[in-house]
C-alpha cells in the first residue's frame, strides 16, 4: 500500500471533506463486491453493507460510531449500487437495530479477509515494534506503524490504547537497552565525569557552560574555525568519547537522543532524571565527536585548497613579472639589432652582454612551481598539518603518508629541524624528490611537510587513511560484508542481486552489445547523422524542436487561466487535506490550531528564505516560539522524506500524470542556494560568483521530487546521484523501480556507471566536453575503420575479472544497507587510483559508457529522451527558485540536521505546488472533455505541472483551517472548537 493511501489506515471516522478523488482511489467497489452485496442483502440493506465493506477495507476498522458519512462516498456507492442517491447523515439512520449493525460488520470483515487480533498476533506486533523503535522518533509514529503492520496482516485494528501501550513498551525497551549499553561501555564513573564536564563553566571572555560551547556551530573554514573544532575534538577525546563503543544503539536513536540535548536549553537538560540525562548527554557527546571530526576534515580539505590556490596565485604573479622582464629584454635586443652606427662585431658583443652564456634558467612545469611555492609557505602548511595529524589517523599497511608523518614526528621529538641526508625518498611521490634533495636541508624539511600534507589529503579521499571516530571517513573495510560471511553466503547475495558469479559471462554480453552498437554508430556516421572532426571527436547535430509548439503554448495558457490565481497558503492546506501532510510530519494529527499553524510555519521557515521571525510576521496568530519548536521537530529523521513520498504518490495517481511518463525514469541535478560566506560549507558558485550551498534533487519523469540531499558545490555528484536512486528503489511502494537516471557531466564517473549498472539501473550522462565522448573498447577488439580514430583500446578485461569478487561484495554491502553508495563513490574517485577494486570498477564503467554513447550518438529518439528528462529537472529548479528566491540566513544551515531539514522542506513545498497543479490540471481536462472541447494527448504530454505565475508566494498568509478542521485536527479539538 502506498504512503498516500496509508493515511486512512486506523481512522475511526471519515472526514466530511472526503473528495471524489479519494473515493475513486480508496473506496471503490469492484464487480465482485457488487455481486456479493446484491446476493447477500436486500435492497434496503445494500448501502449500509457497502459502507461497512469499503470502510473496513480502507481503514482496518469497522464503522461503528454514530458518525456522519461523507457525501462523496454516499454518491459513489449509490451510483455503483444503482439506487437513488440519499442524503442520510449518520449511522443512526442506517441502522435502526443494533443486531443489523453487528451482522454487517461481521460480513464486511469476513468478505474483506480481515480477522480479529489475538494474543499471538499482538506478540508478533510487539516484536515488530521493537525492531522499528530504533528508528522511530515518537510513540505516535510507532502507533501508526503498528496500525499499518496489522492492516497488512489482514487484522482488524484494536483500540488505540492497546496499540499505544505496545508502542510505549517498545519505546521504553529501546531506552532501557540504550541505558544498559551506556552503563556497560562508559560505566557510572565515566557517566558522572561526562555530566559534570558538560555542565561546568568555561573560563575566558565567552563564559557559559561547556555544553553551550559544544552546541555552538562551526564558523568559517579559516584557521580559527579549524582550531575551534579541533579544540572541541580534543576536549571530547580527553573525556574518552572516542573509546566509547555505542554500536548497539541504532544510529537514528543515537542522533535523536543527541538532538534532544541540542534543541533544549542546558538548564532543562540539567533538571532531567539521572537515567534520561545519562542517555541523552552520552549520545550527544558521541554524535558530536563524529560530526565534529567530519567538519574538521572538511575544513582541513578546504584549507589545503586555499593553500594551493594561494601558491598558484603567487606563481602566476611571478610568471607575470617574468614575462615583463622578458619583454624588456626583447626590447633591448631589438634596439641593439636595429641601432644604426655600431658594426656587426659591436652588436654581437652587446648581445652577449644582454644574454650571458651561463644565464640559463631551469625549466619547471607550473605544477612544480606551485609545489615550490607551497614549500615557501611553510608556516601555514605546518600549522594545518599539525591540526590534521592530531586526529589519530589510521591506514593500511605501508601507506606512504603515514610513514612521512612518522618521520616528521621523530624529527620533532629529537629537535631536528633539517631533513637528514639519508632520508628514504621512496616513501614520497617522485614529483617531490627534487625538492627533498635540496642542498638547504631546512628547506627540504619544509618540502617533506608539504608533501605529507598533500599525501594525507589524497589518501583520506582515496580511503587509504581513515579515522574511527568519524561518519564520512571511516574504514571502508569495516563497513563491507565481513570476508567470512561473504565466503559463506556469496551465492545467496549474487542470486539476490541477479548478477553472475563469473564475470566472463557478463563481459561476453557487453562485447556482443558493443559490437552491435559500434556497427550502428558506423552506419550513422556513414549516413551523416554523426560526424567526427579533425581532432577525432564526435559532433552531433542540434535537436530540432517538435511540431506544434505554438498550439501547446496556447492550450497551456488557457488551462492555467482556467485554474486561476492561488495563494500559497491555500495550496498547502488543500494538499494537506488530501494527503495527510501534517499527520506524517507530526506522527499524528495536530492537537490544536496553533500546532498546525506552527507546522506550516516551520515548513516555510526551513523551505523558503524566511526565518522564524519572518514567517511569524506573515501568518496572523502565529508566534515565533511555535515556529522554532516545529522547526526542531522537522529535523527528526525521515519525517520530511515520508511526507514527500506521500505527496509524490498522490500526484502520480492522476491520469494526466501518465502522459508524462511511467515513473521508471528520472533525472538528477544540483541547484545552488545563495548563502552567507560565514557558513563553513558554503562555496562560490562558478556561474553566479556568489557563496552558495548545493541541494541535489532527483526528479521523476512525472515531475515529482523523489529524493533530495544537501551537498557541497564544485564536487563530483555521482555519489549523490546513485544514492538517490538506490534509496528510492529500496522503498518504492508501487512496484515501479527506476531503470534510468539522466545526469549532467558532474553527476557521473566511470566507477559510478559500473556501480549503478550492478545495482540495476542505467546512469546516462549528458557529456559537456567533447573530449569525454571518446569510446573505450577492450584491447585487441575489432573496431570499424570509420571509428578507429575516436576509439581507445585500453580496457583490461583481466583487471575486471581480478576485481570482480570484491566488486560484488561492495554491491551486496550497498544493497543490504551496510554502506551508502555516496560513501563508496566518494572514496573511489581519482585519489583511489592503484586500488584493484577501483581499477575493476573504472574499466567496467568505461565499457558501459562506450555502450551508452553508441546509443546516444546514433539514436536521436534516445538522445531527445535524455534531453527531455534533464529539461524537466531544470523546469523544477525554476519552480524551486520561485519558492526559495533569497539566501540561506547566516545563522542557519550550520548543522547537518538543519541543512537536511532545509533541503527536505524545500523539496516538500516544491512537491506541494506540483501536486496541486496536477490536480487542478486534471480537473480542467475533465471539464473540457465533458464539454466536448478538443484536448489532444500529445499536447498534455508537453505540459508540465511546474507553472507558478498564478501563485502568490509572498505577503500575509491566511490558512483556512476552520473549513477543514474535521480532517486536520484531532476529534476532541474539533468538538471543542465547535462548542
Amino acid at each position: 500500500m502506498t504512503t498516500f493511501r496509508q493515511r486512512f489506515v486506523g481512522a475511526t471516522e471519515l472526514p466530511k471533506t472526503l473528495t471524489e478523488f479519494d473515493v475513486e482511489q480508496s473506496f471503490q467497489l469492484s464487480k465482485d463486491d457488487l455481486d456479493a452485496i446484491r446476493k447477500r442483502f436486500r435492497t434496503t440493506g445494500r448501502l449500509a453493507a457497502a459502507i461497512q465493506l469499503t470502510v473496513v477495507r480502507t481503514t482496518g476498522r469497522p464503522l461503528d460510531r454514530l458518525t456522519n458519512v461523507p457525501r462523496a462516498l454516499l454518491r459513489s456507492l449509490c451510483s455503483a449500487l444503482g439506487i437513488q442517491e440519499t442524503s442520510i447523515a449518520s449511522l443512526k439512520t442506517l441502522y435502526s437495530r443494533q443486531a443489523t449493525l453487528y451482522e454487517h460488520q461481521a460480513w464486511a470483515r469476513q468478505f474483506s479477509g480481515f480477522t480479529e487480533v489475538d494474543a499471538e498476533v499482538l506478540a508478533l506486533c510487539a516484536q515488530t515494534l521493537g525492531r522499528l523503535a530504533g528508528t522511530a522518533s515518537s510513540v505516535d509514529e510507532l502507533v501508526k506503524q503498528a496500525e499499518i503492520w496489522l492492516f497488512d496482516q489482514g487484522r482488524v485494528l484494536p483500540g488505540d490504547r492497546v496499540l499505544r501501550d505496545l508502542a510505549r513498551e517498545a519505546y521504553l525497551a529501546i531506552d532501557q537497552a540504550a541505558l544498559h549499553t551506556i552503563r556497560e561501555q562508559v560505566g557510572e564513573p565515566g557517566i558522572d565525569k561526562a555530566i559534570r564536564a558538560v555542565f561546568s563553566l568555561r573560563r575566558g571572555r565567552t563564559g557559559g557552560t561547556v555544553l553551550e560551547w559544544l552546541k555552538g556551530s562551526p564558523g568559517k573554514h579559516g584557521p580559527s574555525g579549524l582550531s575551534e573544532v579541533t579544540d572541541k575534538i580534543t576536549f571530547l577525546k580527553d573525556l574518552g568519547v572516542d573509546r566509547w563503543t555505542l554500536d548497539a544503539i541504532p544510529n537514528a536513536r543515537l542522533r535523536a537522543y543527541g538532538q534532544a540535548v541540542v534543541h533544549r536549553p542546558p538548564s532543562d537538560t540539567k533538571r532531567l532524571k539521572h537515567e534520561t540525562q545519562a542517555v541523552e548527554v552520552i549520545c550527544f557527546l558521541r554524535m558530536n565527536l563524529l560530526e565534529l571530526t567530519d567538519v574538521a576534515l572538511y575544513i582541513a580539505a578546504r584549507r589545503v585548497c586555499d593553500l594551493v590556490r594561494r601558491a598558484s596565485t603567487k606563481v602566476q604573479g611571478k610568471q607575470t613579472r617574468g614575462l615583463t622582464h622578458y619583454r624588456e629584454k626583447q626590447e633591448q635586443i631589438r634596439q641593439v639589432l636595429h641601432e644604426e652606427g655600431p658594426g656587426a662585431e659591436q652588436k654581437l658583443e652587446a648581445l652577449k652582454q644582454l644574454v650571458p652564456k651561463d644565464d640559463v634558467e631551469p625549466r619547471y612545469s607550473r605544477a612544480a612551481l606551485v609545489r615550490q611555492a607551497l614549500v615557501d609557505d611553510s608556516t601555514r602548511v605546518q600549522a594545518l598539518l599539525n591540526e590534521l595529524t592530531g586526529l589519530e589517523l589510521q591506514g593500511r599497511a605501508n601507506v606512504p603518508s603515514l610513514k612521512q608523518i612518522d618521520v616528521l614526528r621523530d624529527l620533532k621529538a629529537r629537535g631536528i629541524k633539517e631533513l637528514p641526508e639519508d632520508f628514504d625518498l621512496s616513501i614520497a611521490d617522485p614529483v617531490w624528490h627534487a625538492l627533498l634533495r635540496d642542498e638547504n636541508r631546512a628547506k627540504a624539511h619544509a618540502a617533506l611537510r608539504a608533501c605529507a600534507l598533500m599525501s594525507v589529503r589524497k589518501d583520506l579521499r582515496g580511503g587509504r587513511l581513515w579515522i574511527e571516530h568519524s561518519l564520512d571517513y571511516r574504514n571502508r573495510e569495516g563497513l563491507l560484508i565481513p570476508p567470512e560471511q561473504w565466503k559463506k553466503e556469496r551465492g545467496q547475495f549474487v542470486s539476490a542481486l541477479n548478477l553472475v558469479m563469473d564475470p566472463r559471462k557478463l563481459l561476453e554480453v557487453i562485447r556482443a552489445n558493443l559490437d552491435a552498437g559500434l556497427a550502428g554508430l558506423a552506419e550513422a556516421l556513414r549516413t551523416g547523422k554523426v560526424e567526427i572532426d579533425d581532432q577525432a571527436q564526435f559532433r552531433l547535430p542540434a535537436l530540432l524542436p517538435l511540431e506544434g509548439d505554438d498550439q501547446v503554448r496556447r492550450v497551456r495558457g488557457a488551462m492555467f487561466d482556467a485554474i486561476g490565481e492561488c495563494q500559497f497558503s491555500d495550496m498547502i492546506v488543500e494538499v494537506d487535506v488530501h494527503v495527510g501532510l501534517t499527520e506524517t510530519l507530526l506522527g499524528r494529527k495536530a492537537n490544536s490550531v496553533q500546532e498546525l499553524l506552527g507546522c506550516y510555519g516551520a515548513l516555510l521557515a526551513h523551505g523558503t528564505e524566511n526565518d522564524a521571525k519572518g514567517v511569524a510576521a506573515m501568518v496572523p496568530g502565529l508566534e515565533v516560539a511555535h515556529v522554532t519548536s516545529a522547526m526542531r521537530a522537522l529535523e527528526a529523521a525521515d519525517r520530511l522524506r515520508k511526507a514527500n513520498d506521500r505527496v509524490v504518490a498522490f500526484q502520480k495517481r492522476f491520469p494526466i500524470a501518465e502522459h508524462w511518463g511511467k515513473g521508471d525514469k528520472a533525472s538528477a541535478d544540483m541547484m545552488s542556494l545563495d548563502a552567507s560566506k560565514h557558513l563553513f560549507n558554503a562555496r562560490i558558485d562558478p556561474r553566479r560568483r556568489t557563496y552558495a550551498v548545493g541541494i541535489y534533487t532527483h526528479v521523476l519523469s512525472t515531475y515529482g521530487v523523489i529524493y533530495d540531499q544537501p551537498i557541497v558545490l564544485n564536487e563530483r555528484q555521482a555519489g549523490a546521484a546513485v544514492e538517490g536512486v538506490e534509496r528510492y528503489n529500496a522503498t518504492v511502494e508501487d512496484g515501479i523501480r527506476l531503470s534510468l537516471l539522466a545526469v549532467d557531466t558532474h553527476g557521473y564517473t566511470n566507477v559510478a556507471m559500473a556501480v549503478a549498472k550492478l545495482l540495476g539501473f542505467d546512469l546516462c550522462p549528458q557529456l559537456r566536453n567533447l573530449s569525454e565522448r571518446r569510446l573505450f573498447v577492450p584491447r585487441r577488439m575489432d573496431v570499424p575503420d570509420a571509428l578507429a580514430a575516436a576509439t581507445v583500446d585500453d580496457i583490461s578485461e583481466r583487471a575486471i575479472i581480478k576485481g570482480w569478487d570484491e566488486l560484488l561484495r561492495l554491491i551486496a554491502s550497498i544493497r543490504i544497507g551496510r554502506v551508502s553508495p555516496k560513501f563508496v563513490l566518494e572514496k573511489m574517485g581519482s585519489a583511489a587510483q592503484g586500488d584493484p577494486l577501483h581499477k575493476a570498477a573504472d574499466h567496467l564503467g568505461k565499457l558501459l559508457r562506450s555502450l551508452y554513447l553508441c546509443d546516444f550518438f546514433s539514436n536521436e529518439d534516445f538522445r531527445r529522451e535524455i534531453h527531455t528528462l534533464l529539461n524537466r529537472g531544470e523546469s523544477v529548479h525554476q519552480l524551486q527558485r520561485a519558492v526559495f528566491h533569497g539566501r540561506v540566513m547566516p545563522e542557519r544551515g550550520r548543522r547537518s540536521d538543519e541543512m537536511r531539514a532545509i533541503s527536505g522542506s524545500h523539496a516538500l513545498l516544491t512537491n506541494i505546488v506540483i501536486a496541486w497543479n496536477t490536480m487542478k490540471m486534471q480537473e480542467v481536462v475533465d471539464r473540457w472533455k465533458k464539454a466536448k472541447t478538443p484536448v489532444d494527448d500529445a499536447w498534455l504530454r508537453r505540459m508540465g505541472p511546474v507553472h507558478f505565475g498564478n501563485i502568490n508566494f509572498r505577503g500575509t498568509m491566511l490558512f483556512g483551517i476552520d473549513r477543514h478542521a474535521a480532517t486536520l485536527l484531532q476529534k476532541q479539538q474539533v468538538e471543542r472548537r465547535r462548542a
